[in-house]
């Protein structure tokens, strides 16, 4: 299973993210950066796991960064 959506800012879905396996795919377009980038839900967690943590993730069911983390670049396709 793959979830692929795009955004202005790299922006983290619950309830696109929440469903997947751990091995799934998460593919993200951020328009600002004008690129994708692509993860497993495990990378997610492992890398982001502060994300998931956020009253933001938890509560409202997104999270967004500005700027983009470095940390993300690693996850960059396109």
């Amino acid at each position: 299973m793959k979830v692929s959506y795009s955004s202005t800012r790299l922006l983290f879905k619950r309830d696109e993210i929440e469903p997947l396996d751990w091995s799934d795919t998460i593919r993200i377009y951020v328009s600002n950066d004008n690129c994708s980038y692509q993860m497993t839900k495990r990378e997610f967690y492992s890398v982001f796991d502060n994300v998931v943590k956020t009253k933001s993730y938890k509560e409202d069911g997104i999270y967004h960064y500005h700027p983009t983390p470095s940390k993300a670049f690693q996850f960059i396709v396109s």
